[in-house]
């Protein structure tokens, strides 16, 4: 992969003189964004690929993990991570395999599954934190507080109108 920015620029120009209304900062910004994300996930995945997980059930993980009591509602994880259920589903198998999760009957309703940390669940946590926050602190280290304040608000804002 050899993604240029400059190619991207130019040939962004060409379209523009050549489509009516065509507009270069929309359509970059949309290929800036996609291209960040990418390989903001493929940096994640990489350093997760060391503990044999990948970055949805590491978020996955984490949104048990930082729930009320360290319990969730499988549809809440669906929610918290823009998935569907049987996504979801899939994930929280996956937890319960490994040992992470357990399922439970919801005390408040019988009806419900909660899905609830286990020690061993969080001494992975404990175990692969350090080293992720490390790694993946290093893509974001020239960012000030402003910067991500901004960042925040732009892709808040852009989310906000898609969603509407």
């Amino acid at each position: 992969m050899s993604f240029s920015q400059t190619d991207l620029v130019n040939a962004l120009r060409q379209l523009s003189d050549r489509l009516p209304e065509f507009s270069e900062q929309q359509v970059r910004t949309g290929r800036l964004l996609r291209v960040t994300t990418e390989r903001l996930s493929s940096h994640l995945n990489e350093n997760l690929k060391t503990f044999g997980i990948n970055e949805n059930l590491w978020f996955a993980l984490m949104a048990v993990y930082v729930s009320p009591k360290s319990e969730i509602l499988p549809s809440r994880l669906s929610d918290l991570m823009d998935l569907t259920r049987t996504s979801a589903t899939r994930l929280s198998d996956e937890m319960v395999e490994r040992g992470w999760v357990g399922r439970h009957i919801n005390q408040q309703d019988r009806r419900q599954i909660v899905l609830k940390l286990t020690q061993e669940g969080e001494s992975f946590i404990q175990q692969v934190w350090p080293q992720i926050s490390s790694k993946s602190g290093e893509a974001w280290e020239d960012f000030t507080n402003e910067d991500y304040t901004q960042l925040q608000n732009l892709l808040g804002k852009l989310l906000n109108r898609l969603d509407s």
